[in-house]
């Protein structure tokens, strides 16, 4: 799984800022040898421009046709249909992967798409920031962050490893293996709850208020509210029958600390924040994950 000068070879679709990022940072590593394409002609002219690529393909399908991996890095519906689009031009024994912060729908889709001799190694870095685009790309965006992997059963341990080598060259060493459904069920709560929350808080802000007004809390919490509204319109729908019930909760939560407030019950007051306080303690007490 290698050209004739050692490098192994990658393709990147969708070169905004996780598949920019992704480029930066495998370029540097020396490697590999990497082709990218994005539809967008500024795109292909910045990540061309910023040395990110080895080639610049002319179409997705170019771009795979001699790929070992070939990561799709754009929303999921879009990564959906990508895949079905290049399905007959994927190279014998190669894997694919992308980057969707949504599993099961597109391990479904991809799974169903891919021809047979092809691997399918679905992963979710948990790194971001509120900008996209490649001008918001960062070579070290993946620099210790973790990795989600998901895959069939019936996937070769040689395309998970290949994955996870490619992970530790992007600067992790952290990774947990989920099935679809336990990534979208704790992707629920852990990253989906969290930019609702979030948007929540800034849907209306309080009059009067200038920055002196703030501090570490109010950024902390509001940080993820400078959204990308198109794309968590299409991971929070495709995932709604996990963030529903969790979100469920979290109103429930609120409202009965409103009427501790309401009602002057300094026993349920203490009694919610006593829980959150022991509950968030347990929480930086998690065991960790694999480390590749």
């Amino acid at each position: 799984m290698t050209d004739a000068g050692g490098k192994q070879e990658i393709a990147i679709i969708g070169l905004g800022l996780m598949g920019g990022s992704m480029a930066l940072a495998l370029k540097k590593t020396g490697g590999y040898l990497i082709t990218g394409y994005s539809p967008g002609a500024e795109t292909r002219r910045a990540a061309s421009k910023a040395g990110a690529l080895d080639h610049m393909a002319g179409s997705a399908a170019e771009a795979v046709r001699n790929a070992d991996i070939s990561f799709f890095c754009a929303p999921p519906n879009a990564v959906i249909d990508e895949i079905r689009a290049c399905a007959a031009f994927f190279k014998p024994g190669s894997v694919v992967s992308e980057v969707c912060g949504v599993k099961e729908e597109v391990f479904r889709e991809i799974t169903a798409s891919l021809p047979a001799g092809v691997s399918y190694v679905g992963v979710h870095p948990m790194a971001g920031k509120e900008r996209g685009g490649f001008a918001n790309a960062d070579e070290n965006l993946y620099k210790n962050a973790g990795f989600i992997l998901m895959y069939a059963d019936d996937c070769p341990e040689e395309s998970v490893r290949a994955i996870e080598r490619l992970i530790r060259d992007l600067g992790s060493e952290r990774v947990c293996r989920n099935t679809p459904a336990e990534h979208d069920r704790i992707i629920a709560y852990t990253s989906d709850l969290m930019h609702v929350a979030s948007a929540a808080l800034c849907r209306q802000y309080a009059a009067g208020m200038t920055l002196a007004h703030t501090a570490g809390a109010f950024r902390d919490c509001t940080r993820v509210a400078d959204i990308d509204a198109g794309l968590w319109t299409e991971l929070l729908l495709m995932n709604a029958r996990h963030v529903a019930p969790v979100l469920g909760e979290y109103i429930r939560n609120l409202t009965d600390f409103k009427a501790a407030l309401e009602h002057g019950y300094e026993g349920a007051v203490y009694g919610f924040l006593k829980t959150a306080g022991d509950n968030k303690r347990k929480i930086n007490a998690l065991k960790g994950v694999e480390q590749i």
